[in-house]
């Protein structure tokens, strides 16, 4: 027969357990294995979102550095001058540009550098130096400034650039790039770049005046000139008449006057078309 402290021993084994008590402690210390998981959870979200916050700065940084890279333009403006007129512009950091008869000229505002499009036409700028660069662009061709005044011409016949004063640097996809300097000149196209050439300042700029100045200048020259202030076509009938040679200087407001002048000047005749172009032709 089992004693009655026997029966209450085997029913209540922690009477014996002398550390039961600190067990006990134990426990209301130690999180338990739910609250270990839900803990455990938390910091892997966190550590994802530390991780996704990182990669996007990342990527917003990439995406920073690409759209500097590739100088964006981020507004343009339009400037066309009408026939027979000019237009001064004052740009946005203080250079300016003087536009002759019928030129098409894109202003482009972009990250780090000052750009233009001579769409075609002639301009005259004068640069103010920046830490930008400052270029000009037609038919493939790039001229950048060093700190300068200079004249572009963009026709049929190419570009045209002409250095009053300071320099730039002439270049294209296929050219190597050209330095011209002060009372220099050359004619380029996206794929061959003329010979370099002085300079003829007041013929050059005589377009600000309304004049046209030729010294021996062959009629192709000409021709091409006469072709800023005029809608229709002027053409020659072939190039030995184009090569004949103008001199003196006229009135760039009366440019039908001098096409109607041109018979009693050179060995010409002209052919007037319903159109409004004109053939030039060697006279017989």
């Amino acid at each position: 027969m089992n004693r009655p402290d026997t029966l209450d021993k085997k029913r209540r084994p922690d009477l014996d357990d002398p550390l039961q008590p600190f067990a006990e402690a134990l426990r209301e210390r130690v999180p338990s294995r739910e609250a270990l998981l839900a803990e455990g959870k938390a910091m892997t979200d966190s550590r994802r979102k530390r991780r996704n916050a990182a990669c996007g700065g990342l990527l917003v940084l990439a995406l920073s550095s690409a759209v500097w890279l590739l100088d964006p333009a981020w507004h343009t403006e339009d400037v066309q001058v009408a026939l027979g007129q000019r237009q001064q512009l004052e740009l946005a950091d203080g250079s300016r540009v003087e536009l002759n008869s019928g030129s098409h000229l894109i202003i482009e505002k972009r990250l780090r550098s000052r750009q233009l499009e001579l769409r075609h036409g002639e301009a005259l700028f004068t640069v103010v130096h920046a830490d930008t660069p400052f270029i000009v662009r037609s038919q493939g061709v790039s001229v950048r400034d060093i700190g300068t005044v200079f004249d572009v011409r963009s026709d049929a016949r190419g570009v045209d650039v002409a250095v009053i004063e300071g320099a730039v640097e002439v270049s294209s996809n296929r050219s190597a790039a050209v330095r011209l300097n002060g009372g220099q000149q050359l004619r380029a196209s996206s794929s061959h770049f003329g010979d370099v050439r002085p300079v003829n300042v007041a013929a050059l700029t005589a377009w600000r005046q309304n004049k046209l100045r030729f010294d021996g200048t062959p009629l192709s020259e000409v021709i091409a000139d006469l072709q800023h202030y005029r809608s229709k076509p002027l053409r020659l009938a072939d190039a030995q008449v184009g090569e004949l040679r103008l001199s003196g200087e006229f009135d760039s407001n009366s440019v039908e006057a001098l096409i109607g002048l041109l018979p009693s000047i050179l060995p010409v005749s002209l052919a007037r078309a319903a159109d409004g172009s004109i053939t030039f032709s060697k006279a017989r």
